[in-house]
């Protein structure tokens, strides 16, 4: 009807004038980038980063990602579905990594507090934004498949679609923890959704099967669950790669993830309930408190400070094993004989084993080291070098330059250069008793701790630095790492920090006890070493 068309077009237009919204068939003939979408997208993604350890709202993880699902699935087209999966995940990590912003003030670099403050911001920014990159490749990676929510593949107009439930979180795991978090790549895998999940410690006990790697599966099943529900329920969103044939489908299919996390949690207190043998180990952490003014300002510590301040908290050890942090020496221990003298003596004096940060340096390398020191007083020969070095923090990768000096003074190190990394996974052996040292951030590599393992680790010591972050989360955050890392391996772990919080962490992953952090102290317990290999230790490289 010529008529009744030309008033429709009128009406638009006149419409069109007053301002009105643009219609919905317009909206996508733009991209769909579509402000509503992804202000939805950073408000839910903000959401889920309170999952984060420090935050502790743990239980928003089972659920917090379905909206991104949703997003993505309803989005017009892949670039859509990598943008609103990117602002997701930039939210997400702009909360769950607000440490970074703990760096402030940054006098000890020289900078006034002017200068510190976008120079933190920056940081924050670069690993936020990395990490948003990864969230967008996923968005891109759902949406680019033909999916259903079903239990089997289905013909969905004419097109084999794949059951979201199985292709969503294989693609998450990947995506997000072997891809785009790989070290060759600058990945730091540190805000992986499993560790939210740090303190239930009965649910996360089949790690030792299957790793964070499993749990973080599972928590991606769950959220596919919710989406798959929204989507078959609510018929005015249009989701429907994620909608089941039939809603009893979609109830079945919840079920699914309650039904593995009731297992997992009937694992979990199963293998809680068959106990641990009594600890016979005892083991002092020094926990020094050396902040980074001390270590990095015109007024640093001198060696014999340090020494003495180190002198003082050995006082009253018992024998055992003594654990000094990373750096606690910022020197070559090897070519220092007047420090070695005293530690070798030292131990003797006391009887206990110690392992010790310091440097080491093998022809013109330098690296972030940690060594052993019998109770005979004996320098062991082997000696750990760090093997997964902090972007940036630990040495200089080759995009940095190109980027302004200020920048690349952050890669200055104790050695006064970059360090070098380490290649195996050196055990330390005293007298029988073999201890794998991991240093700093290395415990977020779960394959780097199982191959210390296979190479007769019987107790894990994680000796590291965390004065640069002050008194912020990422303890928390550091500990959450740890724990996985100790049920994996059916291993005790001992974290001792600068700053602290120290702590000693049974196989189980409960945090037997814990030190404050900012306050210099010594945390004493025991600990038992352990020879078995779990099925995780076994098959995961």
């Amino acid at each position: 009807m010529p008529g009744t068309a030309s008033g429709t077009k009128r009406k638009r237009k006149s419409k069109s004038k007053r301002g009105a919204a643009v219609p919905k068939e317009e909206a996508v003939s733009t991209g769909g980038f579509d402000r509503k979408p992804l202000f939805l997208a950073a408000i839910c993604g903000a959401i889920a980063g309170l999952s984060a350890p420090g935050i502790e709202q743990w239980y928003i993880a089972w659920f917090g990602l379905a909206p991104l699902l949703l997003l993505i699935v309803s989005s017009p087209n892949i670039a859509s579905a990598a943008l609103r999966s990117g602002i997701f995940g930039l939210a997400f990590n702009m909360i769950y990594l607000c440490w970074y912003l703990a760096l402030h003030p940054l006098n000890w670099m020289g900078f006034a507090d002017w200068q510190s403050i976008p120079v933190v911001i920056f940081c924050w920014l670069f690993v936020t934004c990395q990490q948003a990159l990864i969230y967008a490749a996923f968005g891109a990676a759902v949406r680019l498949l033909p999916l259903c929510g079903d239990f089997v593949p289905r013909k969905v107009e004419s097109k084999w679609c794949i059951p979201a439930f199985i292709a969503i979180p294989f693609l998450w795991c990947l995506i997000q923890e072997k891809v785009g978090n790989a070290p060759d790549l600058l990945g730091v895998p540190w805000s992986m959704i499993e560790y939210t999940q740090y303190k239930q410690t009965a649910l996360i006990q089949s790690g030792s099967i299957f790793g964070g790697i499993g749990i973080g599966a599972l928590i991606l099943l769950s959220n596919v669950a919710v989406a798959c529900l929204i989507a078959t329920f609510n018929k005015k969103l249009s989701c429907k790669p994620l909608a089941a044939a039939q809603k009893s489908t979609a109830i079945t299919l919840a079920c699914v993830p309650v039904v593995l996390i009731a297992a997992s949690v009937a694992f979990g207190y199963s293998r809680i309930a068959s106990g641990l043998p009594e600890p016979d180990q005892r083991i002092s952490i020094l926990q020094g408190n050396i902040n980074i003014e001390m270590q990095k300002t015109n007024h640093r510590y001198t060696l014999d400070e340090l020494v003495q301040h180190f002198h003082g908290l050995m006082a009253t050890l018992p024998p055992g094993f003594c654990v000094m942090t990373e750096s606690a020496i910022p020197a070559y221990l090897k070519t220092s004989p007047r420090l070695r003298a005293y530690f070798t003596q030292r131990s003797k004096e006391k009887k206990f084993n110690m392992i010790v940060g310091a440097i080491d340096r093998q022809d013109t390398s330098s690296y972030n080291s940690a060594f052993g020191i019998t109770d005979k007083g004996q320098l062991l020969n082997e000696v750990y070098h760090k093997r997964l070095l902090v972007p940036v923090g630990e040495y200089k990768p080759a995009f940095l330059n190109y980027l302004p000096e200020w920048l690349q003074r952050l890669t200055d190190t104790p050695a006064g250069t970059g360090f070098s990394a380490g290649y195996k996974p050196t055990v330390l052996n005293f007298d029988g008793k073999t201890v794998a040292p991991l240093i700093c951030f290395e415990t977020i590599a779960p394959g780097l701790v199982a191959s210390s393992v296979r190479n007769g680790g019987e107790l894990l010591v994680n000796i590291s630095d965390l004065a640069w972050f002050h008194d912020s989360i990422i303890g928390d955050q550091a500990a959450a790492l740890a724990v996985f890392r100790a049920i994996e391996s059916d291993r005790y772990l001992v974290y001792a920090a600068n700053t602290g919080p120290s702590m000693i962490i049974d196989p189980f992953g409960r945090i037997n006890s814990r030190t404050d952090s900012q306050r210099a102290q010594v945390l004493t317990g025991s600990v038992g070493l352990r020879k078995t290999r779990t099925p995780f230790v076994q098959w995961f490289n």
